[in-house]
């Protein structure tokens, strides 16, 4: 009865661990999407401003909305993950 009990243990917990280990694998995929998105709309926003280094575009009604909109979704993405996060995958 307890080599079944202990069997039984043995193969729920190596179920569970593969599991686990797939599991975080697809959420670090989905973390470096992320981040690569964050890096696309950083560099564009910065793009954007160099092209409008007067302001006259930003300061436009239409054209700064697109400008407003661009600066709030890199703000919602700067604030997903913490910044040394992103420092050490960098580093790697």
């Amino acid at each position: 009865m307890w080599w079944l009990l202990t069997i039984l243990f043995f193969l729920i917990s190596i179920f569970t661990s593969v599991l686990v280990f797939y599991s975080l694998r697809r959420i670090t995929q989905y973390e470096e999407l992320i981040l690569e998105i964050q890096q696309v709309i950083k560099f564009s926003t910065d793009k954007m401003k160099l092209v409008d280094s007067k302001g006259h575009y930003e300061s436009d009604d239409e054209t700064g909305f697109f400008f407003e909109q661009l600066k709030q979704i890199q703000l919602a993405l700067d604030g997903i993950f913490e910044e040394g996060a992103t420092n050490d995958k960098k580093t790697k």
